[in-house]
């Protein structure tokens, strides 16, 4: 994975909730929350992960994800996809994120896109590397 490192975090996941079921997909939410370090600044995050199963292993998933400052409160807020392949029950998903913050910490992320690879365990922690896009 190319790119300037922006953020980490690791995230536990709280809640799942089966959205849908058809023949060979299962659709399902889930709610996580954690923190880690964006730009070099200490940061919560809470996540809402919509995912796709097929039944070959594959998944799709779209993402929101509030990212909050620990000293400041600044804001920066993260939408996306991803694709993953299950595996050992976990699911590496890798994708992209776009930005969204005025807030000062964050300014520079604003607008941008982020290369974004997670994995997602059976023990239901989700751990991130965001990496910015080469321009």
């Amino acid at each position: 994975m190319s790119g300037e490192l922006v953020g980490m975090i690791e995230n536990t996941v709280n809640a799942t909730r089966v959205t849908d079921v058809e023949s060979d997909t299962v659709r399902l939410e889930y709610s996580a929350r954690g923190g880690g370090q964006v730009n070099g600044h200490q940061v919560t995050d809470v996540a809402t992960h919509e995912s796709v199963c097929l039944s070959d292993g594959t998944e799709t998933a779209t993402v929101k994800i509030v990212v909050r400052a620990v000293q400041g409160d600044d804001l920066l807020v993260l939408t996306g996809s991803a694709s993953g392949i299950a595996h050992g029950g976990s699911v590496r998903f890798e994708g992209v994120l776009h930005a969204r913050s005025t807030a000062k910490k964050f300014r520079d992320l604003n607008g941008k896109s982020l290369l974004a690879r997670a994995e997602m365990t059976d023990a239901g922690t989700v751990k991130q590397v965001w990496r910015r896009l080469p321009e």
